[in-house]
């Protein structure tokens, strides 16, 4: 069994839905938004939450499975732990956590040229767009 965030404040009674929830990050390498998660308040996760990320076609899945990809870009920049704290440090809720990834999201693939992708958390932690 992966170790539990923190951070979530589970509403429902279902260990192996928390447990199914929890894995995927693990399996998904996204356990990085979690790094200093000691450092921000809850976030609530109701059990339909839960169920879209563990659902192969849930929607919250998708765009978790898609972050992943954008976690791994330059990783070593020094901006990055910042940014993605500053994901977890803005949401309070699951659903507001999906909604920062993807304006993150939405963010790079529309305004961060690719030749600049290797600053790309800097650029990103800067962005008045996402203030």
């Amino acid at each position: 069994m992966a170790e539990k965030f923190s951070i979530f404040e589970t509403k429902f009674n279902n260990d192996e839905l928390e447990e199914e929830f929890t894995n995927f990050f693990y399996k998904y390498n996204l356990t990085s938004i979690f790094t200093n998660e000691h450092r921000a308040g809850g976030i609530t996760v109701t059990y339909v939450d839960a169920k879209s990320v563990i659902n192969t076609g849930g929607s919250y899945h998708e765009t978790l499975k898609e972050f992943s990809d954008f976690i791994s870009i330059a990783n070593d920049n020094k901006s990055y732990e910042e940014a993605l704290f500053k994901l977890i440090y803005d949401s309070r809720s699951f659903q507001a956590l999906i909604k920062n990834i993807r304006k993150y999201m939405d963010f790079i693939k529309q305004k961060i040229d690719s030749d600049h992708m290797s600053n790309m958390w800097n650029i990103v932690w800067y962005a008045q767009e996402l203030k």
